[in-house]
C-alpha cells in the first residue's frame, strides 16, 4: 500500500484533472460571444480661461529685459582671422606689378654690389635669370618689402604687415650674396 502523503498527492492531482476537463469541455461552444455595445459620449468642452487682470500684464512687461550687443572692440566672427594680402582684396593683378614685386624674397638671388658716389646698388637676379638693380628705398618682394640697407654681403629688406589681431608687425629679412660656388 501507498503511504499517506503519496495518496493525498494523487487524490489532489486527480481532482485537478477532473476539474480541468469539466472547465475545458464546457467552454467550447460554437457561437461567439456578442460584442459589447459601444457607448458614445461627447467629450467635455474645455473651459475658457479668463483674461489675466491688467495688473499682471503691466508686471510682465516690466520683467522683460532687452539684451544689447556692443560690437566695438570685438573681432568680427564672420571675417577670417588669416588676413589676405591687401593687393588681393583690391583686385590688383600680379601682371600689373613691377617685376621685383612679383617674386618672393626667397626666389631672388643677390649676385653683386656696385659702389657709386650716390651709394651702393645691389644686383638682384630673378628665377628666370633676369637681372635688376636695387637701391635703398626700392620696393621688392610680394609682401611689399622695402630695401633698407645694402652691404657687401647682403641686402636687408624691411616688411610691414598687419597681424591677425590687428597689430602692426615689422620683419627684417636679408638676401645673402650668392658667390661663384652657389653659396
Amino acid at each position: 500500500m501507498r503511504s499517506a502523503p503519496v495518496r493525498h498527492i494523487s487524490l489532489v492531482v486527480g481532482i485537478l484533472a477532473a476539474a480541468s476537463l469539466f472547465v475545458g469541455g464546457s467552454g467550447c461552444s460554437k457561437e461567439p460571444a456578442p460584442p459589447q455595445a459601444v457607448v458614445k459620449r461627447q467629450a467635455p468642452k474645455p473651459e475658457a480661461k479668463a483674461p489675466p487682470p491688467p495688473v499682471m500684464e503691466a508686471q510682465a512687461k516690466k520683467v522683460e529685459r532687452v539684451a544689447l550687443y556692443d560690437p566695438r572692440g570685438k573681432r568680427d566672427p564672420f571675417v577670417s582671422f588669416i588676413r589676405v594680402e591687401e593687393r588681393r582684396k583690391a583686385g590688383i593683378d600680379t601682371a600689373a606689378l613691377p617685376p621685383l614685386q612679383r617674386y618672393d624674397l626667397g626666389e631672388l638671388k643677390f649676385v653683386g654690389v656696385i659702389w657709386t658716389k650716390k651709394g651702393a646698388r645691389g644686383l638682384v637676379e630673378d628665377a628666370e635669370g633676369k637681372g635688376y638693380s636695387v637701391t635703398v628705398g626700392t620696393r621688392i618682394g610680394r609682401s611689399g618689402g622695402v630695401v633698407s640697407r645694402i652691404t657687401g654681403k647682403e641686402i636687408l629688406v624691411r616688411e610691414e604687415f598687419v597681424g591677425n589681431r590687428g597689430e602692426k608687425i615689422v620683419r627684417e629679412s636679408g638676401i645673402q650674396l650668392t658667390t661663384a660656388g652657389g653659396k
